[in-house]
C-alpha cells in the first residue's frame, strides 16, 4: 500500500504543479488560471498514480524499475501539461472584402439611435444613465467625425495575434468561415473616400474590454458600430495558417 501511495502522491503533485503553475507562467490573461492543477490535472494525476500503483503491486516489476518509470511519467505529465496551457493565437482583428452599398452621415441614424438608447436606460433601473448624456450624443450628431458605411461582405479573415514564447507577437492571417454579422461599420473618413464598390476594411477586437461611460460617450459606440479603417500591411504579405 506504501508503494501505491507513492504513485498517488507523486504523479498527483507532478499534475498539479504543472497545471497550477503552467498557466499563471505561460498566459497570466488566461480564465482557468491555476483552476487546470486543482480541478484536473491534479486529480487526473492521482488517479493516474492509483491506477498505476495497484498495477505494479500485482505485476512483477522491481522497485527501482518502478521509481524510474515514475519519474518518467511524472516528468511527461508536467510537460504535457505545460504544453497544453500554452497560450493560443488570439484574434486581433478582421479583415472584411466587401462592396459599398451606402454611405451615410451620422445624423441620418441619431433619432433612431437616441430612442433605442432611452429604452434601454428605462430598462436598467440599477444603474443610472451619466448625468446629460443625450446632449452631449446631440453634438456628436451635430459634428461627426466619421461616416456609417453599409456594406455586402463577401468575405472575412482573421489577425491571429501568436503569444507563445517562440513566437510572441507574429502575425498570421487565417480564412474565417462565413461572413459573419457585419453589414454596417463606422469610418473615420468623408463618403468621397468610400464611394460604391469593392472595399477592402479592417477592424480591431477589444483585446481586454473595460467597462465604459455609460450610454457611451462616442458615436460608433451610440450607433452600436465597429471603427473600420485601411488594413494592416501584414495583410497583403502575411501567410494563411
Amino acid at each position: 500500500m506504501k508503494e501505491v501511495l507513492r504513485w498517488v502522491w507523486v504523479l498527483g503533485l507532478a499534475g498539479f504543479a504543472g497545471g497550477f503553475f503552467g498557466p499563471m507562467v505561460l498566459d497570466p490573461s488566461a480564465n482557468q488560471g491555476p483552476l487546470l492543477g486543482i480541478l484536473i490535472t491534479g486529480p487526473g494525476g492521482a488517479l493516474a498514480g492509483l491506477v498505476a500503483g495497484l498495477a505494479f503491486a500485482i505485476l512483477p516489476v522491481s522497485e527501482a524499475a518502478q521509481r524510474r518509470l515514475r519519474g518518467a511519467l511524472a516528468a511527461t505529465l508536467v510537460l504535457g501539461t505545460l504544453w497544453y496551457a500554452l497560450p493560443q493565437p488570439r484574434t486581433s482583428g478582421y479583415l472584411l472584402e466587401a462592396a459599398v452599398t451606402a454611405c451615410r452621415e451620422p445624423v441620418s441614424l441619431e433619432e433612431a439611435a437616441l430612442a433605442d438608447w432611452d429604452a434601454r436606460v428605462a430598462e436598467v433601473t440599477w444603474a443610472p444613465a451619466r448625468a446629460g448624456w443625450k446632449d452631449e450624443a446631440r453634438r456628436l450628431f451635430a459634428r461627426p467625425d466619421g461616416v456609417v458605411l453599409d456594406l455586402e461582405v463577401h468575405a472575412r479573415r482573421a489577425s491571429l495575434e501568436h503569444r507563445r514564447p517562440w513566437d510572441r507577437g507574429r502575425i498570421t492571417v487565417a480564412e474565417v468561415a462565413g461572413v459573419g454579422e457585419i453589414s454596417r461599420v463606422f469610418v473615420r473618413a468623408s463618403c468621397a473616400a468610400y464611394p460604391p464598390g469593392p472595399v477592402s476594411l479592417y477592424y480591431e477586437t477589444t483585446k481586454d474590454p473595460q467597462p465604459g461611460p455609460w450610454p457611451p460617450d462616442d458615436l460608433p459606440g451610440l450607433l452600436n458600430l465597429v471603427v473600420a479603417g485601411p488594413p494592416p500591411d501584414y495583410f497583403a504579405g502575411s501567410s494563411s495558417g
